[in-house]
């Protein structure tokens, strides 16, 4: 197995390279620049087999577009966060924008792209390409998911080292957010290194412990 992680744009969005095999890669959250993704998939030699989004917020989502043109790879993304992408996104990503504050408001207008529609939508229980395991953790937005392998967790903007996500955008909602945390993530064992979509890796186990919105 190997994960590789970039770190992209103004929000430093974790982009995670994960490969079961050392030859076939998914990437997750392609953050703000699809082309530093398709340069690094190069310089590794791997053949990029699928664009997986953990959830539709713009810093995740940026690259979806140039990537899918270099690599003419598949893109995912939960069922519940299919508005996110297509030519009709734009008015759920300006409302994010405005709820999170100038700086995002300047980003949107500066350097919106939109992503294309997913090919497929993700469910619960799925299994994606590069056998990830779908979990549905809705919270952070209604569609939001997490993407499962031996020991891993790829979360998205769910959790974080010591933090949660936000839950005060388009289709976030706390008590949500805070279920599916601590059913799907919490649930499994300790030693399981989750990866976030904003900062340092962790563990479930010291999320169970010491994370302040959890105990």
């Amino acid at each position: 197995m190997l994960i590789e992680t970039l770190q992209l744009g103004p929000f430093a969005a974790n982009c995670y390279i994960y490969s079961p095999d050392g030859g076939r890669a998914v990437v997750i959250d392609p953050g703000a620049d699809g082309a530093v993704v398709a340069a690094h998939l190069q310089a590794l030699e791997m053949e990029c087999i699928a664009i997986v989004n953990t959830h539709g917020h713009l810093d995740h989502i940026g690259g979806n577009r140039e990537l899918r043109r270099l690599t003419n790879a598949l893109i995912a993304i939960g069922a519940g966060d299919a508005a996110y992408l297509g030519p009709n996104a734009e008015p759920i990503h300006r409302q994010d924008a405005l709820i999170i504050g100038p700086e995002a408001v300047s980003i949107f207008q500066t350097g919106y792209e939109p992503s294309p529609a997913a090919d497929f939508l993700l469910k619960d229980g799925d299994i994606a390409p590069g056998g990830l395991t779908v979990l549905a953790t809705p919270g952070h937005t209604a569609g939001s998911v997490t993407l499962a392998a031996p020991g891993v967790l790829f979360v998205g903007d769910t959790l974080f080292a010591g933090a949660v996500g936000r839950w005060d955008l388009c289709g976030g909602d706390r008590d949500r957010l805070l279920a599916s945390i601590r059913t799907k993530i919490l649930t499994r064992p300790g030693d399981t290194t989750v990866y976030p979509g904003h900062g340092p890796k962790t563990t479930v186990d010291e999320e169970r412990r010491h994370n302040p919105f959890l105990t």
